[in-house]
């Protein structure tokens, strides 16, 4: 598999599960709040189990995410392009 497929596919893979685990965490919070009084254990295993895959939603999507750019590092550096704010300028005498 080539640099740009890895590249496309991780950037996909990456924001899809940063997405994904925002939304699960910030559910997990609204169910939490709308618990009961009093402690109910099956209620906070449901916020907590929830709330958890969430943050490993996110964090491995952070994870595709740099390799995403990691990919598109290699990428071009294969094609040989170095970007504009790196070439070397030369100042006229």
């Amino acid at each position: 598999m080539n640099y740009e497929k890895k590249w496309w596919r991780h950037s996909v893979y990456g924001v899809a599960l940063v997405g994904l685990g925002i939304n699960l965490v910030a559910e997990a919070t609204i169910i939490k709040a709308g618990g009961p009084e009093t402690f109910d254990l099956a209620h906070a295993a449901l916020w907590f189990w929830i709330g958890l895959f969430g943050l490993a939603a996110i964090n491995a999507g952070i994870c595709f995410v740099a390799d995403a750019v990691k990919q598109r590092i290699y990428l071009e550096m294969e094609k040989g392009e170095t970007p504009t704010h790196t070439k070397k300028k030369t100042i006229p005498a």
